[in-house]
């Protein structure tokens, strides 16, 4: 098949005055700079949606920190009524009891 049983590979010419052709990251890195998405004003637009998408999500994390907070704080008080009536009538509530 090939002279002396070697494999020979795809003969491919390359232009030696043109560097790119040999650097795969610039083949990689080349983009159109007519690429609306690259415009200058629509990264400015798109990084203003994030930011606010950002805020956004950080005020309802608050919020929801919040009320976790009065919740946990609410449970706390039940608990401490419920400790109270316990001793008072001198029996442990549980509510599996059938009675309540």
């Amino acid at each position: 098949m090939y002279p002396y049983g070697y494999y020979q590979g795809p003969q491919v010419q390359y232009d030696y005055n043109q560097y790119d052709q040999l650097d795969p990251y610039a083949q990689q890195n080349q983009y159109d700079p007519y690429d609306p998405d690259r415009q200058p004003q629509q990264l400015e637009r798109r990084v203003n949606q994030l930011e606010r998408q950002n805020e956004r999500q950080e005020r309802e994390i608050n919020q929801l920190q919040r009320d976790v907070n009065q919740l946990q704080r609410r449970l706390q008080r039940v608990n401490q009524r419920l400790r109270q009536v316990e001793r008072r009538f001198n029996f442990p509530f549980t509510p599996f009891d059938g009675e309540y």
